[in-house]
């Protein structure tokens, strides 16, 4: 059996031809590219700008409590809602007959508003780590954005799988294909996108055997001087099941030596 050379080009020209598909593929995957790497950027940089506490309810379950001086409210000034900053407060309380410093960031604004250096605030303290007991921990929630991006990529993977195996199977035919000659049903245009005509093909309709198929292709001078009923030769899969036009440019860009019918 005879192999035929392809390449990447040949890839790329049977991807043209189908415009929508290589376009909402394309625009899938990259659409969540750009959505995944800023927001990992940004994730890290807020990340090393507040505290965040591990095992908060594990904390509140089997925590100690204890009472905590607060030593510092400092606002996380790169974060704003409503106009508000969340806080991060710093406190210091005893443990084993020494002060242990603990910092834990909330966004509680009626709270910290009233809040001042020095004052005692009741916490829990467990395995090394401690939370204040009257204020829920503050974290920047990007996991919808996550999600979105989740979801873009997701189709743009299944349509480059459906564009993919859609170019396999006439990659197959063009490599291990039989020449053979099929009768000309119907001849269609699609103009591609407007005004770049980028896309721009037709579709063959073709009877070979006692089936009709359809092929589509960019090679314009395909059907030059042919019409309805005319002859027009096809390669044809080794079981005899799929079949696509015969891509006579395709051939000699690529060398192919075999072109009669069989």
């Amino acid at each position: 059996m005879i192999i035929r050379k392809t390449n990447f080009k040949t890839i790329w020209q049977r991807a043209k031809i189908r415009p929508l598909l290589l376009l909402l593929a394309f625009q899938g995957i990259v659409f969540a590219l750009l959505l995944f790497i800023p927001m990992g950027l940004m994730m890290n940089s807020l990340g090393n700008s507040y505290p965040l506490v591990e095992n908060v309810e594990k904390i509140k379950s089997d925590g100690k409590i204890k009472n905590a001086i607060l030593t510092n409210i400092k606002g996380i000034n790169n974060i704003t809602i409503n106009g508000n900053n969340p806080q991060i407060l710093t406190y210091e309380f005893d443990f084993n007959g020494s002060k242990t410093e603990s910092k834990f960031s909330v966004f509680e604004p009626d709270k910290t508003d009233i809040l001042k250096t020095g004052d005692i605030i009741p916490i829990k303290h467990w395995n090394g780590q401690s939370i204040p007991t009257e204020f829920e921990q503050y974290t920047f929630n990007m996991s919808f954005m996550y999600y979105i991006a989740g979801v873009v990529l997701l189709i743009g993977l299944i349509l480059s799988y459906l564009l993919y195996s859609q170019i396999n199977k006439e990659i197959s035919l063009y490599k291990t294909g039989k020449i053979k000659e099929g009768k000309i049903v119907s001849i269609s245009h699609n103009k591609g996108f407007t005004f770049t005509k980028f896309g721009s093909s037709m579709e063959v309709h073709y009877e070979y055997g006692n089936k009709v198929a359809k092929s589509r292709t960019n090679n314009f001078a395909l059907t030059n001087n042919k019409s309805i009923g005319d002859s027009i030769k096809i390669l044809v899969s080794q079981d005899g099941k799929s079949s696509c036009l015969y891509p006579e440019l395709i051939a000699k860009t690529n060398g192919w030596k075999e072109n009669y019918i069989a």
